[in-house]
């Protein structure tokens, strides 16, 4: 989807609800292409699109500060905050950041929906996916985004396990973010213990950890 002008931004808001699910930071040597066309190398917003008289027309996009800001006005969303999983920058995934230029997250959130929203986040980096967010990562965010101070049903959390997992359904989570703290020392820690317990309750092998 192109969204470059301020009118082009106003048309799509008129034709399709737009809702953002993930707002989060670009480490070094990744970019994304905006809607805009403009190459992003800092940061990016992540938009859920639904055309408001049919909804199988759906997706996502990405864009800057300069567009998200326009698409968060025109849609009356207070935005997310960002999420930078380099713990030398200052930033807390789910809890606001220190950059007084970016959102807070004042909203209440559940423990568990926490977890499995900064999983989703780190999947979203490592794999540097944005515009092309798909399948499970796409719906569980958005219900998450939706509804942080809900616990997430067990087969949200399954579907995220089984993404984690992959064709040969024992990746884990921890060798995917291991990985990218080879070329990123500085990330952060991450405990998954209230979502490894619920799998563990289900008799669920866990790929979160």
């Amino acid at each position: 989807m192109l969204c470059r002008g301020d009118l082009t931004r106003i048309k799509i808001v008129k034709d399709y609800n737009i809702n953002p699910i993930a707002h989060v930071k670009l480490l070094t040597g990744q970019e994304k292409k905006s809607c805009t066309n403009d190459r992003l190398k800092d940061k990016y917003y992540c938009f859920l699109y639904t055309h408001k008289k049919n909804k199988n027309i759906t997706g996502t996009f990405v864009c800057g500060d300069y567009a998200a800001k326009h698409f968060l006005k025109l849609s009356r969303h207070e935005g997310l905050p960002l999420f930078n999983p380099l713990s030398s920058e200052g930033t807390n995934s789910v809890c606001g950041i220190n950059n007084i230029d970016e959102p807070r997250d004042n909203r209440e959130w559940h423990p568990v929906a926490q977890e499995l929203s900064n999983a989703i986040n780190l999947l979203i980096i490592c794999w540097n996916v944005g515009g092309n967010l798909n399948g499970a990562l796409r719906d569980v965010k958005q219900k998450i985004e939706a509804n942080p101070q809900d616990e997430p049903y067990v087969s949200n959390i399954k579907s995220i396990n089984t993404v984690i997992g992959g064709k040969e359904k024992n990746r884990k989570l921890s060798y995917i973010v291991g990985k990218l703290r080879k070329d990123y020392p500085s990330l952060r820690e991450y405990n998954f213990n209230l979502i490894n317990s619920i799998l563990d309750e289900q008799n669920i092998l866990s790929n979160f950890i």
